[in-house]
């Protein structure tokens, strides 16, 4: 508690839920509607007028950079507003009425600096901690807080429900941890274009995934709860300077594990992302040509496109992406197995293919906990 009362960087997290449906309400209000009650403050950016346009969606990058941590530090991809004051270029939380009275800080909230009206940029630097996804503009706050961050010092949340000698997966509620996972969803916005959830996690599991024995998230992927289709991955990013790893391949794997533990035909939220639409098709290819080559279809002639979905958990709109992306569908969806055949082929001695003799690319069996 007293590490919290000392933690410069929690005066700045965007708060509660009765704030946020202060935000959200006031985009769809109406110049007529009666103005929520906030503390007073200069409006600097207006909001969007069309009240259709997303809190939170901008055209471009308003941040300019990321401090991740103590010691990364790379550019920011995508715009957001949610970091800021509603209605304003303000870093922070809305203040009402007596909330915060007590910050141990005792600072107005913050704001940008050297940053002129006519800047793209809000904010040259966002300071973001590499454990919990709190944040600040000061870069000494953040120093500050390292020192005493929770998730550093102790066990990061959740429940491990994958623990290989190399990589640890664990399963987050949002219902149960929803400041770590509203955090973790603000500085995802910055990283994937079609993000729009950023508060309301309660129907939402986050799998994080770490180095085993090391504290630091690498990437995630979310899941709905509550999702009509039944999907089994909502979002999924992988953090910039853990890429290149084929470490998304491994969440992609595991998410169809929890699917199939289910018994379900099922995959991720779409649209996918340009990056996720790259990962999901080395995944779904290397899948597909497995079981037609060397797995449970390998002995078959013919396949029909139901088969191969059954056989493989993957959606049969999916396979069809996936057969018609390695020219192995005809005009007709006959499944080429010859092409199928030869594609493999060149993957293995390419050495792209990495696939295992029981159909898993980065998953190991033997160290899934998933049985809840």
């Amino acid at each position: 508690m007293d590490n919290e009362k000392n933690d410069p960087v929690v005066t700045n997290i965007v708060a509660t839920k009765d704030k946020v449906t202060t935000r959200v309400l006031a985009i769809k209000r109406s110049k007529k509607a009666k103005k929520s009650k906030v503390a007073k403050k200069t409006v600097q950016k207006k909001l969007p007028k069309d009240e259709n346009e997303l809190y939170g969606i901008l055209d471009e990058p308003n941040i300019n950079y990321v401090q991740f941590g103590v010691d990364k530090r790379f550019h920011t991809w995508y715009g957001t507003n949610v970091y800021f004051e509603n209605g304003s270029r303000d870093l922070g939380i809305v203040i009402e009425n007596n909330l915060n009275r007590e910050s141990p800080t005792k600072k107005e909230p913050m704001k940008k600096k050297g940053t002129s009206e006519k800047s793209k940029m809000w904010l040259d630097t966002l300071f973001v901690c590499e454990y919990c996804f709190k944040y600040t503009d000061i870069e000494q706050h953040l120093i500050e807080h390292t020192k005493i961050c929770k998730l550093k010092n102790n066990c990061p949340p959740g429940k491990i429900k994958y623990k290989s000698p190399k990589y640890t997966i664990r399963r987050i509620k949002g219902s149960k941890h929803s400041l770590f996972c509203q955090c973790l969803c603000l500085f995802t916005k910055l990283f994937l274009d079609n993000k729009s959830m950023y508060f309301k996690v309660e129907n939402y599991e986050f799998y994080m995934l770490y180095e085993t024995g090391d504290n630091k998230p690498m990437g995630f992927f979310s899941k709905d709860l509550l999702s009509y289709q039944q999907n089994n991955l909502a979002c999924i990013l992988i953090f910039p300077p853990y890429q290149r790893r084929q470490l998304g391949t491994l969440l992609i794997e595991f998410s169809y594990k929890l699917s199939r533990l289910q018994s379900l035909i099922t995959g991720p939220e779409l649209p996918l992302s340009p990056f996720g639409l790259i990962g999901y098709m080395y995944y779904w290819s290397n899948l597909i040509a497995y079981e037609v080559i060397d797995g449970q279809l390998s002995n078959r002639s013919t396949i029909s496109l139901n088969e191969l979905s059954l056989t493989t958990g993957i959606r049969t709109s999916d396979v069809v992406m996936t057969l018609k992306h390695l020219d192995c569908l005809d005009t007709k969806n006959r499944i080429n197995i010859q092409m199928i055949r030869e594609w493999f082929k060149k993957q293995k001695a390419s050495k792209k293919q990495t696939i295992d003799n029981a159909g898993n690319i980065m998953i190991e069996d033997e160290y899934l906990l998933i049985d809840d």
